[in-house]
């Protein structure tokens, strides 16, 4: 009984001094002691790696089979658009036929279509933008001409100056759409 009652003063003793101190507190002492930050900021990385072409969205692999009869998807992976956001990157084949990266939404909405062309298919335009906004880039040799859900062209364009490496996207009239660092 004894026992108890010493562990008890203590504990009174306790929290008489936490209380003491936090009236000894000022005002915005006491603001940042009594409010806790509940705020948290989640920070996304971009998806990546290969995805089970069975678990394709099923609005994707319709578009597929409406627009591309005959051809077999052959993978898919995660790819983050130029301009942010994460998409899913799909390519196809077929015998005799140019092979295509078609590019969706996570929810299967079709972006684009990709090609891998030769430099020569650029528009003058635009291979003239390329060269003026970055005249000590060299040029790959192949680009990917891209195909727009509303049918408008753009031209994808790999550069390298040294070890920093870039894409850029620009409009068929030479344009800059978006341009990243890889």
């Amino acid at each position: 009984m004894k026992k108890l009652t010493i562990l008890f003063a203590g504990l009174a003793i306790l929290f008489a001094s936490c209380n003491n101190k936090q009236q000894n507190l000022t005002k915005d002492q006491k603001v940042s002691t009594e409010k806790k930050d509940t705020t948290r900021y989640k920070i996304e990385k971009p998806l990546s790696g290969e995805i089970n072409t069975d678990s394709l969205p099923l609005q994707s692999k319709e578009f597929i089979a409406n627009n591309y009869k005959g051809y077999k998807i052959t993978g898919a992976a995660y790819d983050p658009l130029c301009s942010g956001g994460n998409a899913i990157d799909v390519s196809i084949t077929k015998k005799g036929k140019p092979d295509y990266s078609l590019i969706f939404l996570l929810n299967g909405t079709f972006v684009q279509q990709e090609e891998d062309v030769d430099l020569s298919f650029a528009p003058d335009k635009v291979i003239n933008t390329v060269k003026e906004k970055y005249p000590d880039y060299k040029i790959a040799g192949q680009i990917e001409k891209l195909k727009l859900a509303d049918n408008s062209l753009q031209y994808l364009f790999d550069l390298s100056k040294g070890s920093e490496t870039k894409e850029v996207v620009l409009t068929d009239d030479g344009k800059i759409v978006c341009e990243s660092k890889e």
